[in-house]
């Protein structure tokens, strides 16, 4: 799994800092200051979750925060 900075008023170690304090589990951080997967993968709203197959196919989207236990459903098809 990756997470995937898209909001530059906020730095990345602030975005870990929020992610660890909601309990969640580790994660890849990547910073896009570039903005090409913002462009690739069309991330303009904060929130938005993308699955990508080993192909590189996207196979699902949110565009708003998913049910987890969806996002594991999803992502144990790919497995």
């Amino acid at each position: 799994m990756v997470a995937i900075n898209i909001q530059p008023a906020y730095s990345l170690d602030e975005w870990i800092m929020f992610w660890k304090s909601k309990g969640a589990g580790d994660v890849l951080w990547a910073y896009d200051a570039g903005g090409n997967a913002i462009r690739s993968y069309r991330l303009f709203a904060l929130g938005t979750e993308v699955i990508i197959d080993r192909e590189g196919r996207v196979v699902f989207r949110s565009e708003g925060p998913a049910d987890p236990n969806r996002l594991r459903t999803e992502v144990e098809k790919l497995l």
